[in-house]
């Protein structure tokens, strides 16, 4: 003949429920076997749009002849060339109407 409040049932029944769950997820929660997604082949899309314009080809020019001065690198020849032409423009980004909007330079 006690009385029980049915809130403070619920409330141990949730932490009853809560402490049961497993604290770490499963593995197979944290792999996902996408190996058959990797086997297929994607289809282009046929809306999207094609290509215009000649297509490029490499144009084969004369060998460079053999100097004894040349840098090792790129990275040793782009050091070089910074430390003996300092301020001199590198590389240039153009905007869509082919105007110069940043320039950057050598040392």
């Amino acid at each position: 003949g006690v009385p029980v409040n049915s809130r403070v049932s619920s409330k141990i029944q949730q932490l009853l429920n809560t402490l049961k769950r497993p604290k770490r997820p499963p593995l197979k929660e944290f792999f996902v076997d996408d190996f058959e997604e990797l086997l297929e082949v994607q289809q282009p899309d046929p809306n999207q749009p094609k290509p215009e314009g000649n297509q490029m080809n490499v144009l084969k020019g004369e060998p460079l002849g053999v100097v004894t001065n040349w840098p090792p690198s790129l990275l040793a020849a782009l050091q070089r060339w910074g430390t003996t032409q300092p301020k001199a423009p590198c590389v240039t980004a153009l905007d869509t109407t082919g105007k110069a909007i940043y320039t950057l330079t050598y040392g």
